[in-house]
């Protein structure tokens, strides 16, 4: 099961997938929590996934997506286990490792 993450979990999760002293960090993070409010306050959930493909070039990376509603990427109630392929990109190596459904993040 995945972690359920409070808006301070959520914040360090970005900060580690960019790295806080990465130029650039602080516009790219708020145009992210900016996207995340959005679907946060139309009542979906953000799911992060992750890859866990040991020895891939990209394990590690992560993806976020929104989950809940017809309008959300995973249409579902809860996110599944792995990343269903959406956005024209095979996503199987992608599993859900938190989520955050609650009151808008602060910037």
């Amino acid at each position: 099961m995945a972690e359920a993450l409070t808006q301070e979990d959520v914040h360090k999760v970005l900060q580690g997938m960019w790295g806080i002293a990465e130029e650039g960090w602080k516009e790219w993070a708020s145009q992210v929590v900016r996207q995340m409010n959005g679907w946060l306050e139309r009542g979906d959930g953000v799911a992060i996934y992750e890859n866990m493909e040991i020895g891939h070039p990209e394990s590690g990376d992560k993806k976020i997506v929104s989950f809940g509603s017809p309008t959300a990427q995973l249409e579902s109630e809860e996110p599944p286990v792995q990343l269903p392929d959406i956005g024209n990109q095979i996503n199987w190596r992608y599993r859900l490792v938190a989520t955050y459904k609650g009151a808008p993040l602060d910037l």
